[in-house]
């Protein structure tokens, strides 16, 4: 075998190296290809599973929504039915004179007050005062009905002033008479 001087060998070797580098240096992109299309197919994985959960969370959303609907349609049963705050005042004027009579109290006067925003929102408070007497127990009934009703009502003010009365029916031979200044509120959609 013949010998290579040193020169000689560093220069083939030199030579296969810049042949090995050129190969490299063309081949690249192909390179790249087959090592970026297994990170192209994870990524285009877990952006599948993404719009998967996203489709998924819709679904979730729809159902809370019909969910959320259902419960506003049965909360806003408790308003008042009427189209114009002077009909649902009409209403609630009604339905005191009626829980009134029940619980025995005597309405003296009924005053529809002007109709409020409740918060700049949908919906209207419509406010009415009126004064009834009667019995602290039967006040008490009164007002029990009043915050037990379907309707969405609130007291807004209550103000009350006691009188004795003699009646010789009673032990005392005294009856506490009560007078109630009541404002109540309903609320009515806009």
């Amino acid at each position: 075998m013949r010998k290579i001087d040193k020169k000689k060998k560093y220069f083939l070797m030199a030579m296969v190296f810049l042949l090995i580098a050129g190969a490299i240096y063309r081949m690249w992109p192909q390179i790249q290809d087959i090592f970026a299309a297994d990170d192209t197919i994870a990524l285009k994985k877990k952006q599948l599973i993404k719009y998967r959960k996203m489709l998924q969370s819709v679904g979730d959303l729809e159902k809370s929504l019909a969910l959320a609907k259902t419960t506003i349609k049965q909360a806003e049963s408790g308003l008042l039915t009427g189209k114009t705050p002077a009909l649902a005042a009409a209403d609630i004027q009604k339905v005191i004179r009626e829980m009134a009579k029940e619980s025995q109290m005597e309405i003296k006067s009924i005053r529809v007050l002007k109709p409020e925003d409740v918060d700049e929102s949908l919906y209207l408070s419509i406010p009415v005062e009126f004064v009834a007497t009667g019995v602290i127990r039967q006040l008490k009934e009164f007002l029990y009905r009043i915050m037990a009703a379907p309707k969405y009502w609130t007291v807004q003010k209550v103000k009350i002033s006691v009188r004795l009365r003699r009646n010789r029916s009673t032990k005392s031979g005294t009856l506490e008479e009560i007078t109630a200044n009541i404002t109540i509120n309903g609320f009515l959609k806009r």
